[in-house]
């Protein structure tokens, strides 16, 4: 009961609060006659200061004037071809009724000089040049000479003795396309990489495998930067001595 009146209570004291409070006060519109002069000003220096700054676009730009472009030139280019072709036409005009059968005699007199022996002779060595590796075949077997064999053996040694395995094996790889540029002059061109010549039909069969293993080691060390160490000198100089085969050496 006593909670009841209490609850009784503040309902009517909310009542009476709110009976109590002053009515709102509304908001009188605002008219056309409300504006003064010193709003008109105040937008004036408002509007003055936003087109000096430049940020909006209060005017459409002027456009350039059109370029007329000349082309004079053009039309005298043509008019020259035109001439040129009008002469021939008058050269030609003599002979147009024999013109068809003139021509058909001249592409059977190139059909001819095409056909004949010395032409086909020259045109096939020129194709065959340039497609050689298609048809091109290893010769007998081949090794450098003992002198040559002995001599770069000891030079790769004397670098290597001194750590220098990287220079060892890039001097065995030129060495190696020395000696091939030697024994077939038309095998090494000076565009072509160690790869293309190692892929080279007139490359002998029996040297691929040891040109192909210092190749190897070689790129690593040139391109990868990656050092041949003890271990890839040790291949390629057994790939090599492997190639040459030559009794005391080793």
């Amino acid at each position: 009961m006593r909670a009841a009146a209490t609850s009784t209570e503040a309902l009517s004291a909310s009542s009476a609060s709110t009976a109590s409070a002053a009515p709102p006060v509304p908001v009188p519109a605002a008219s056309p006659d409300s504006v003064t002069a010193a709003d008109v000003t105040a937008a004036e220096v408002l509007i003055k200061k936003v087109n000096a700054a430049g940020s909006l676009q209060t005017h459409f730009a002027v456009a350039p004037p059109r370029r007329d472009v000349d082309y004079e030139w053009l039309r005298k280019l043509f008019s020259f071809f035109g001439k040129i072709g009008k002469f021939i036409a008058d050269v030609l005009e003599p002979i147009a009724p024999i013109l068809p059968y003139l021509m058909y005699l001249a592409l059977a007199v190139l059909i001819a000089f095409l056909l004949s022996p010395l032409v086909r002779a020259a045109i096939t060595a020129r194709v065959e040049r340039l497609f050689q590796r298609d048809g091109l075949k290893a010769d007998a077997p081949w090794r450098p000479t003992a002198e040559a064999a002995a001599a770069l053996l000891s030079e790769i040694d004397a670098l290597a003795a001194q750590g220098d395995y990287d220079e060892a094996v890039h001097l065995l790889l030129k060495r190696s396309v020395a000696d091939l540029n030697a024994y077939r002059p038309d095998l090494v061109r000076k565009h072509y990489s160690a790869r293309d010549i190692g892929t080279h039909p007139l490359l002998p069969e029996d040297a691929r495998p040891a040109y192909a293993e210092i190749t190897r080691w070689a790129e690593k060390s040139f391109f990868a930067g990656i050092k041949v160490g003890r271990e890839g000198f040790d291949a390629c100089r057994k790939a090599y001595v492997g190639f040459v085969s030559i009794k005391g050496i080793g």
